[in-house]
């Protein structure tokens, strides 16, 4: 049987209970609990959700699957080479209304939300988060630690380098490249290249 255990305990590991908790392929049960480097902070939401200790310092057992729910990619990136280096092994999630392409390729860790979609040739990279109604179009790419908010749309042929962050609802347009750790602000339409630690806004998206 997997064990299944949540990496962090905010308002993203919260929507992950409520996408997946009903159960989980091979868990019987869903997750098995959390871990957050604070006093067992889903305790106030009223989550019984068993609190497993801090980040810091977890060495996983045999047989547990850890799922990132981390949002911002810095942290995320930071944790998850922590965890790898004693030994974690990350789960990939797909929510059962997701639409995955068969010819698309999903790394290792990744979380696809509900309703959302990668398209034919596509590349989700390691720890990618996508949420709701999230997409990755035809021969795009996600880079590895990126997190995608929900209605994000990244369209076909769409270059994104690692690290990067879209807000709700922006959307870039086709064969567009964004660079490593670029923030994409919601709403955002991005029409034209974005270089590496830009952050973009508004319509159509220009620099911060």
């Amino acid at each position: 049987m997997t064990d299944y255990v949540l990496v962090g305990g905010g308002g993203l590991a919260r929507e992950l209970l409520d996408w997946f908790a009903p159960g989980l392929e091979g868990s019987g049960s869903g997750f098995a609990g959390y871990l957050d480097d604070g006093d067992d902070p889903m305790a106030a939401f009223g989550n019984r959700l068993p609190h497993l200790g801090a980040v810091k310092g977890h060495r996983p057992k045999p047989g547990q699957q850890l799922v990132m729910a981390i949002g911002a990619p810095s942290g995320k990136a930071m944790v998850a080479e922590a965890l790898k280096a004693a030994g974690a092994v990350f789960a990939t999630l797909i929510h059962p209304t997701a639409w995955v392409s068969a010819s698309a390729r999903v790394d290792a860790g990744v979380v696809i939300g509900p309703f959302a979609h990668a398209s034919a040739d596509a590349h989700v990279g390691e720890l990618v988060l996508q949420g709701a109604f999230a997409g990755v179009g035809h021969d795009a790419a996600a880079g590895a630690g990126s997190s995608l908010s929900g209605y994000v749309d990244l369209m076909g042929g769409v270059k994104s380098g690692r690290g990067c962050l879209f807000g709700s609802g922006c959307h870039v347009l086709p064969r567009v490249s964004i660079g490593d750790r670029c923030t994409i602000g919601a709403g955002a339409v991005v029409v034209r290249n974005v270089p590496s630690d830009t952050t973009v806004y508004a319509q159509p998206a220009r620099s911060l």
